[in-house]
């Protein structure tokens, strides 16, 4: 068998960085298909984790509707989807409509644990006559934000990181200081869980890929971080 042409069917940056740091020869394409409410097979329904909230937000559905649509133009690929949710009190948080918007979010966080859900789905073998490979996941870390102030909460959301990130703070970035502590996978609330996404893409046919624990490592450097104790981070 020859190498396994893998597409991304995500425009983050995030991702980007830790699939290319993962070792992995990929392609883009961007879709906004989670936005759809196109029918799904009962298979993709049968084989959805299980997941509290109501099904339209399940993030490995919306996972699975971006490598769906990504496996329509590269039926020839293995696609790798995924999908990213801050929830709170059983609320999803999703991207601030405007600075106020983004101050009221970080002002329910603020010295809670809430949970980021990120979901994964892989896609392969559209072309032949076989039952195409699909694989789906969902991975929940619990995210403690530390007590901020009303002065810290308004100098975040003057550097403009909120407005684009989903729960107004991005962990990746300066937001990583509001974050006291995270039990469970650490690049799972980035967007892309690393110990998930090369089981799944290898299980695909994918080869060459590095060790999660390393990349995560390579990844904290590039980011110039000190890892949070591990456990109960995990890559």
């Amino acid at each position: 068998m020859g190498e396994v042409r893998l597409v991304l069917a995500s425009a983050s940056p995030r991702r980007h960085e830790l699939l290319g740091l993962l070792g992995a020869n990929y392609e883009t394409i961007a879709s906004d298909a989670e936005e759809r409410d196109d029918p799904v097979p009962d298979s993709v329904l049968a084989a959805l984790p299980p997941f509290d909230l109501p099904r339209a937000t399940h993030p490995s559905l919306l996972a699975w509707r971006k490598a769906r649509h990504a496996a329509d133009l590269a039926p020839d690929a293995a696609i790798l989807g995924a999908d990213t949710i801050v929830v709170l009190d059983s609320t999803v948080l999703n991207k601030p409509r405007d600075p106020g918007h983004a101050r009221q979010m970080l002002a329910r966080l603020s010295g809670r644990t809430h949970i980021v859900y990120t979901g994964i789905c892989v896609i392969a073998s559209m072309t032949d006559d076989r039952e195409p490979f699909i694989a789906l996941d969902l991975v929940a870390s619990e995210v403690e934000v530390a007590s901020l102030s009303a002065q810290m909460i308004e100098d975040y959301v003057a550097t403009g990181e909120p407005m684009d990130k989903a729960g107004a703070y991005g962990i990746q970035g300066l937001g990583g200081q509001l974050v006291r502590s995270v039990r469970g996978s650490y690049t799972a609330v980035v967007g892309l869980p690393l110990v998930q996404a090369h089981r799944m893409l290898s299980a695909a046919g994918v080869v060459g890929l590095h060790s999660p624990e390393d990349t995560y490592r390579h990844w904290l450097e590039q980011q110039g971080k000190e890892p949070l104790p591990w456990p109960p981070t995990r890559p």
